[in-house]
């Protein structure tokens, strides 16, 4: 069986094919004219102007004795080889047929040279970054920045990417309480992503929106009970600050997580608060490697504790195949 890139040469050797027979339909009309006509005679020098009457007008104007025709000084020259090209509409057809080869040639290369996985889109399946894409430099973070500290969120936009057996995880857990102040308690709705390598590299992402309430344990919906909101606080912890284990059913991490916000139209600063964060997560139904399913998983924060929301939207497990 030809492999993809012996198929594509393959391809394009019948579209050259193509390509010389429609030249030589183009070409056949004129050598079958040739052909009954007989070989041309020798041309001769060919005049500077082949359609100049100006000197026959001079000789004999129109009216007087001797005088060319009109019909016969409008007649089209004719080439003197007798041989005649082909007709406009036999070009035109032509050309039509050879677009219409090439791009029908060019559709079957495309599905040939196809990724054999497909479109994620169409099957549901992850396409995870793979060990083929190295791993980016993950510069390590202040483990107790000041408030207003400047160079926050270096790591916001960065992945591991997976090797074979690697996880990539995103959760969203319930209300939990963040901090408990003297009237109140401030309550997040956390929400962690990660991405690791079965050599142990990892990087998670934490976003903790905020509220203020009067009560003393987390509601159920902070919005519908009063609570106030607050900033979004957020958070990058690469390895190894991010301590990760594996025992292939379920990922667990823990690390202390340095928070930032990100004021209008200014650069991430540190909050000068520090968070340690301790999650689990596994799959909550059978899947196939590479392929995403439902997690399950918990926070725990402090002495308070938060299970994921059962959105598969929301929560979702992923192993590298």
């Amino acid at each position: 069986m030809l492999g993809a890139m012996d198929a594509v040469a393959v391809l394009w050797a019948v579209l050259g094919v193509l390509g010389l027979a429609a030249a030589a339909a183009l070409a056949s009309p004129a050598l079958r004219r040739r052909t009954r006509t007989g070989p041309a005679a020798p041309a001769g020098p060919r005049p500077a102007f082949l359609q100049d009457d100006l000197p026959s007008f001079h000789a004999a104007p129109p009216g007087t004795p001797g005088a060319t025709p009109a019909a016969a000084r409008e007649r089209p020259a004719v080439d003197p080889t007798g041989a005649t090209g082909p007709s406009a509409g036999r070009v035109v057809a032509a050309m039509g047929a050879a677009a219409l080869v090439l791009l029908g040639t060019l559709a079957v290369i495309a599905a040939v040279t196809r990724d054999p996985a497909g479109d994620p889109a169409e099957d549901g399946a992850a396409t995870p970054s793979t060990s083929a894409r190295p791993v980016p430099a993950l510069p390590p973070v202040p483990p107790a920045p000041a408030a207003g500290e400047p160079g926050a969120g270096q790591l916001a936009a960065l992945s591991v990417p997976l090797d074979p057996g690697g996880w990539a995880g995103r959760l969203t857990f319930a209300p939990v309480v963040l901090e408990r102040r003297a009237v109140g308690t401030t309550v997040t709705t956390a929400a962690v992503s990660v991405t690791r390598r079965t050599d142990g590299t990892a990087l998670a992402h934490v976003r903790l929106p905020t509220w203020n309430c009067l009560a003393g344990e987390a509601p159920a919906d902070p919005a519908a009970a009063g609570c106030a909101p607050g900033p979004v606080e957020y958070a990058d912890l690469p390895s190894p600050a991010l301590t990760t284990t594996d025992d292939d059913e379920v990922l667990r991490l823990t690390g202390r997580f340095p928070t930032y916000t990100r004021p209008n139209g200014d650069p991430p600063v540190y909050t000068g608060r520090v968070y340690e964060l301790t999650v689990s997560l596994s799959a909550a139904e059978p899947a196939g490697p590479g392929r995403w399913a439902a997690a399950d998983g918990t926070l725990f924060l402090g002495t308070d504790r938060a299970e994921t929301v059962p959105d598969p939207g929301l929560s979702a497990v992923l192993r590298a195949g």
